[in-house]
Order: structure tokens, then sequence, then C-alpha cells
């Protein structure tokens, strides 16, 4: 019998507890105040201090993070920096530029410098840029990480605005000279307007890129002129075999919001339009196919959703609060969502329980470890990061004061 004892006090040591074996492996970039900071295996690390940083982001493997710091003189591009996990060294890039966006498949990225495309490799551990072509706006890399859709603004011309315009960009190594072989070719050029129903919008901009796991179909907003595009835009998707745009609903242009499932070509999105700034209503998740079409509205009456998150193929987790005229008073829980219900018409079953004058937003699955993050916000307006299973089970704090936070999750 004592040997029995023994045996079970001797796997009580020797077993992970379930809350250390979930934080094994967890890694994260976040910010706060001033500061960056690196979350890994349940400590914190202090990266950089006292500078304005954003746009976190996270390479394929998880050893590089990029973030980028605002330049102090106006009108200047941010500068780009990269941390190595590894070896724990700093580097900042001989270029300054913005909106960097890492390949999905592959340890490269590409910023742009104004309208100028530049992509990222390494060689030993050091960033090589090479420049690519000028002329554009937004991009995105396409699904296989081999190329990148680049998209073209309209201009001003005394009869009337140009179209804007979709191409790929592709390129290849000249070992002669050293330098990159690069190619563009068309492939769009938006029609404008675009009209959906009673709606119609002006079409100037492309942006906030989104390709469907398959690679076949790509989501974005179409936007009219910048004081417009602020209240009203298109959502769009591209169907690349045929080169066919369909509009899809009215869309603000705020990132986050258009997601496709996991491995179906099923698009979630926030639609609506209306500014957040003059309030928090008229913001709908929608889901929807696009061949054969369908649309579905999972947000009752009187309720709004900010942001939200696939788990998998069928269920979301959406930030919903009740309708406010002002931002500042817009409190969200988490509700879950099955997207093979009907249309959705009472306010949901919350996610996880919410301590009342508290808001919970930002959700993000971490398909590798199975869990769920998001950001809570006290009463007195105290971001932290918080935790759950994809259940909504053990939901705990791991991380307090964060202004913002990026997951590597490589599932």
């Amino acid at each position: 019998m004592k040997k029995i004892w023994l045996t079970l006090v001797l796997l009580m040591f020797l077993i992970p507890s379930t809350k250390a074996a979930e934080a094994n492996g967890l890694q994260a970039a976040f910010i706060r105040d001033k500061a960056l900071w690196l979350y890994m295996d349940g400590s914190e690390v202090l990266l950089q201090e006292n500078l304005s940083i954003s746009n976190l982001g996270w390479s394929k493997d998880g050893q590089w993070l990029s973030f980028e710091e605002k330049s102090e003189t106006e009108g200047e591009e941010p500068a780009i920096w990269l941390y190595h996990v590894p070896t724990n060294t700093h580097t900042k890039l001989k270029m300054v530029g913005h909106d960097v966006q890492w390949n999905p498949k592959k340890n490269s990225f590409a910023f742009l410098t104004g309208s100028f495309l530049s992509v990222v490799e390494f060689k030993d551990n050091k960033p090589i840029i090479h420049q690519l072509n000028g002329g554009v706006s937004h991009f995105s890399w396409d699904a296989e990480g081999e190329n990148l859709i680049a998209s073209a603004s309209a201009v001003m011309f005394p009869d009337g605005w140009s179209h804007p315009r979709l191409y790929e960009v592709k390129w290849d190594a000249e070992h002669k000279n050293q330098e990159l072989d690069v190619k563009v070719e068309p492939l769009l050029t938006i029609s404008s307007p675009l009209k959906l129903d009673d709606l119609s919008i002006l079409s100037i901009d492309a942006e906030n890129f989104n390709w469907s796991k398959d690679g076949k179909l790509l989501a974005f907003v179409v936007s009219p002129t910048a004081s417009w595009s602020e209240d009203s835009n298109m959502l769009t998707v591209f169907v690349k075999e045929n080169k066919v745009l369909i509009p899809m609903g009215e869309i603000l242009r705020e990132k986050g919001w258009i997601k496709w499932a996991p491995s179906k070509s099923h698009l979630a999105s926030i639609q609506g339009g209306g500014r957040l700034r003059g309030g928090v209503k008229n913001k709908r998740l929608t889901v929807q196919s696009v061949l054969p079409s369908q649309t579905k509205i999972f947000t009752p009456d009187g309720f709004a959703d900010v942001n939200f998150d696939w788990l998998d193929d069928t269920r979301i987790v959406v930030a919903r609060g009740k309708e406010s005229d002002t931002l500042a008073d817009f409190r969200s829980g988490l509700i879950l969502i099955n997207s093979k219900e009907d249309e959705q018409k009472s306010s949901g079953k919350p996610f996880v329980d919410l301590p009342e004058g508290f808001s919970d937003e930002k959700p993000v699955t971490l398909k590798k470890h199975k869990m769920l993050s998001w950001i809570r916000t006290d009463a007195n307006g105290w971001k932290s990061v918080w935790m759950s299973g994809l259940d909504g089970s053990d939901a705990r704090k791991l991380i307090e004061g964060v202004n913002d936070v990026k997951w590597f999750d490589e599932g």
C-alpha cells in the first residue's frame, strides 16, 4: 500500500498541470505603454522601451519579430525593426517604410516605402532588401507565398477619375547582376461605380486583401474618396479563375473585419456603414458563400458586432454589445455563433462570464494550442490579455496592462 501511495505522489510532481502544459510554447509580442515585451512560456521579457511602436508581426517560423517605430518628424516614414528571438538581437532595417507583411509560407516579408514595394529575404540571419516596383497603394502575398498582389489607386484627370487596378508582381533571381528580374502582370481593372442593391460606391482604392484557403477567392475592400470611405465602402470577392469581381456588401475599412473560414470558402465579415466615431451601430456579423451565393446575418436588432474570429469551419466567436451613440460607451462581450444555424434573432449565449462594466473584444484563435485569446478592458480602461479553451473553459488572465498583442501560432 505504501508503494502505491509513493507512486501517486511521484506522479503528482512529474505530470505537469494543465495550465503549465498549455502555457508551454505560447509566444507573443505585446506593447505596454511605450515598451515592447516578449511573452514566452509564461514569462515576460522587455525588448525595447521609450518607442512609439505599431504593426507587430511574426515570421512563419516564429524566430523573427517585426515592428514599426513612428518617426518624431511629421510626415516621415516609420523605421522598421527586426528582433531575432534565438539570438536576442535587434536589427534596424536600412530603409524606412510601412505595412510590413510576412510571407505566409517562407521567412521573407514585403513592405512599402511611399508607393515603392520591396521584399526582404534573409541570408545568414541578415536581411537583404530587394526593391520591386513603384506605383503601389496596397498589397498582399498570394495564398502560396510565391508572388505579391498589388493595387494601384485611381487618379484624378481633367475628365474625371481613372480606375483602380490589381496586379500580380513576380520576380526571379538574375544571377549575373545579382538583382531580381521583376515582372508585373495586370489582373483586374475595377469598374466604377460598384453597385449592389441600393448601394453605389465610387471605386478609388482597393485594400484589406484576404485569400481563401484554396487560393481561388480574394476578398478585399473597394473604397471611395478619403472622407466618404470613413462611412461606406464595398466588400468584394475576386474569383481568380475567371477574373470576375463580385460585390458582397457595405463595410468599413477596419482590419480584421474580413476572414475566410479555416479550410472552406465561407466568408465572414462585419458589414454595415457609418463611421465608428459616430457611435457603434449597424455593424452586423455576416457569413456568405460566393458560388453558390448565400448570405446569413447573425446580429440581432439593437446590437452591434466589432470583431471576431473563426474557431473552426463552423463556429465563430464575436465581440457583441448593445448599440451605442458613442464609441466610448460601447461595451462588448464574447458570443459563440454556429454559422450552420439560421440567422440570429437573439443576443446569443455568452462565451465566457463577464463582470459588470467590463468589456471583451479582439478574439484570436490559437490553432496550434487549441485556445482562444482576447482583450478584456475593466471599468477604468485597464486592458489585459485573457485566454481560455475553445469551449470557453478555464478562462484566465495572462498579461496585464496591454495596448496591443500579436501571437505567434503556427497551427
